[in-house]
C-alpha cells in the first residue's frame, strides 16, 4: 500500500499538482485506509489549526509583507544603483554589484523567490548592458539571489525549520550569516577571475555621484540594524523583529512617498496569497506526517541505517545526494516538511549540531532550487528576464560548482555555522 501510494505522489508531482495538495491528498487517503474514515475526519478537523498555531509562525507572513513593502518602494533598484557606482568600474564591477545587491535584499526579504523576481528584472539587463552574456547574467541572478536571500537573515525556511525541529529560530537565523557571506564571497571571487578573459565594460563616475547614490540606502542600513539588533541583542523574538521591519519598511516607503493605498492594498494582497501558499504546504507536511508515523517507515529506516554500521560520515554524505536528488524535483519547503520528521531524529542520534544541519539543508534545498528539470528559480529568471529558460540554466551551472564548494567547506567546518551563534 505504501508503495502505491508513494506512486500516486510521484504521478501528481509531475502532473503539476501544488504540493501542499499533494501531501494532503496522499495523507488522507493513507490515514483513512490504515484508521478508518472516522480517525482522519477527526485529525483533518484539528490539523489545519494546530499545525499553524504558533506565535514564531506570524513572523512568515511579517517578513514577507516587509519584502513586498521594500520592492514596491524601489528600494532595491537604488540599492544596485549604488553598489554599481561604487564597485562598477572595477573587473567584474557588474557581477560584484549583483552579488553584493543580492545579499543586501536578501537581508530584507527572507524570500528565495521574491528576491530572484526581483533581481532578475534590476540586474540581468545592467549586466548585459555592461557586455555580460545573458546566459552568465542570468545564470548568476538565479543561482547568488534566492541562495543569500534563504542563508542571510530573516530566511523563511530557516524559520519553519526551526519550527518544526523546536530549534532556537534566533540561533539559526544568527547561525546563516558568515556562511552567507562566505558564500557571497566565493561567487565574487570567481566572477572576479573569470572577468579577465571576458571583455566586460565597466562603470565610472565621480566621487561626487558615488557618495550621492549613499542616500538611497539608508532604508536598507535602517531595516537591516533594527532587525539584526532585536534578534542578535535578544531584544524581542523573531516575530517581533519581523514586526519591526514590517513596519520600519512601511514608514519608510510613506516617507519616502513611495507607498500609496493602492500599492499598500497589493502589498497585502500578495503576501496573504503567499502565506496562505506556505501555510497549505505546511498543513499537508502534517497530515503526511502523521501517516508516515502510523506506517514506522522512519522508525524502520532509522533502525536499519543504524543497524547497517556506516559511519556518520557515510550517512552524512548519503542524506545530501537524497537532497539533492528531491531538489530536482519538489520545492523547498515542501521537501523540508516532508523529509524532516525521518531525517531530524537521524541526524541528533548521529550526534550532528541541529543549528549546523539546518544551514546545510538550506543550502542543499536552494540548490534544488536551481537545478533542472523543477528548478524554480531558473523560470522565474526566465520569466522576469525574458531569456530562454535553457540558457539559464546553461548559465547557472559554473554557480552551482561555487555553491558546492561552499556546502564542502561548511560542512568540513563547521564552526563557520556556529561562531556566532556561541557567542549569543
Amino acid at each position: 500500500m505504501i508503495g502505491v501510494l508513494m506512486f500516486a505522489m510521484i504521478v501528481l508531482l509531475l502532473l503539476g499538482m501544488p504540493i501542499g495538495f499533494v501531501l494532503l491528498t496522499i495523507g488522507s487517503l493513507g490515514i483513512a485506509l490504515m484508521q478508518g474514515i472516522d480517525t482522519l475526519q477527526g485529525i483533518l478537523a484539528t490539523t489545519a489549526y494546530r499545525s499553524v498555531n504558533s506565535f514564531t509562525f506570524s513572523a512568515i507572513p511579517l517578513f514577507v509583507l516587509m519584502a513586498h513593502f521594500i520592492s514596491k518602494s524601489k528600494i532595491a533598484d537604488e540599492l544596485f544603483d549604488s553598489v554599481i557606482k561604487w564597485i562598477g568600474h572595477l573587473p567584474g564591477g557588474a557581477g560584484v554589484a549583483t552579488v553584493i545587491a543580492s545579499a543586501g535584499f536578501g537581508t530584507l526579504s527572507g524570500s528565495s523567490i521574491a528576491a530572484t523576481g526581483a533581481m532578475s528584472q534590476i540586474a540581468v539587463p545592467q549586466m548585459v548592458k555592461a557586455n555580460y552574456s545573458d546566459t552568465f547574467s542570468s545564470g548568476l541572478v538565479a543561482t547568488a539571489t534566492g541562495v543569500l536571500a534563504a542563508m542571510i537573515p530573516p530566511s523563511i525556511p530557516l524559520i519553519l525549520y526551526g519550527i518544526q525541529t523546536e530549534t532556537s529560530i534566533a540561533k539559526l537565523l544568527i547561525a546563516g550569516v558568515i556562511p552567507g557571506l562566505l558564500i557571497a564571497f566565493l561567487l565574487c571571487l570567481y566572477i572576479v577571475l573569470t572577468s579577465f578573459k571576458n571583455e566586460t565594460k565597466t562603470v565610472k563616475v565621480s566621487w561626487k555621484e558615488r557618495w550621492i547614490s549613499l542616500k538611497n540606502i539608508w532604508p536598507v542600513v535602517i531595516l537591516v540594524a533594527i532587525i539584526m539588533t532585536v534578534i542578535y541583542m535578544g531584544i524581542g523574538t523573531t516575530t517581533e523583529a519581523a514586526a519591526f521591519g514590517a513596519f520600519g519598511a512601511l514608514v519608510i516607503g510613506v516617507l519616502m512617498r513611495r507607498l500609496s493605498f493602492k500599492t499598500i492594498y497589493e502589498s497585502l494582497l500578495i503576501t496573504t496569497k503567499q502565506t496562505a501558499m506556505i501555510f497549505t504546504i505546511v498543513i499537508g507536511a502534517h497530515v503526511f506526517a502523521y501517516f508516515v508515523a502510523l506506517t514506522r517507515v522512519g522508525n524502520d529506516i532509522i533502525n536499519a541505517i543504524e543497524a547497517s554500521g556506516l559511519p556518520a560520515a557515510a550517512i552524512l554524505f548519503l542524506l545530501v545526494i537524497m537532497y539533492l536528488i528531491m531538489g530536482m524535483f519538489m520545492d523547498l519547503i515542501g521537501t523540508m516538511l516532508l523529509t524532516l520528521p525521518l531525517v531530524f531524529p537521524l541526524i541528533i542520534g548521529l550526534g550532528y549540531d541541529p543549528i549546523w544541519f539546518g544551514i546545510v539543508l538550506v543550502l542543499l534545498l536552494e540548490i534544488g532550487l536551481i537545478t533542472p528539470p523543477v528548478g524554480i528559480n531558473l523560470f522565474i529568471v526566465s520569466e522576469n528576464s525574458g531569456i530562454p529558460s535553457n540558457k539559464v540554466m546553461v548559465g547557472s551551472v559554473p554557480f552551482l560548482g561555487v555553491l558546492l564548494v561552499a556546502l564542502l567547506l561548511i560542512i568540513l567546518f563547521p564552526q563557520i555555522v556556529l561562531f556566532l551563534p556561541s557567542l549569543m
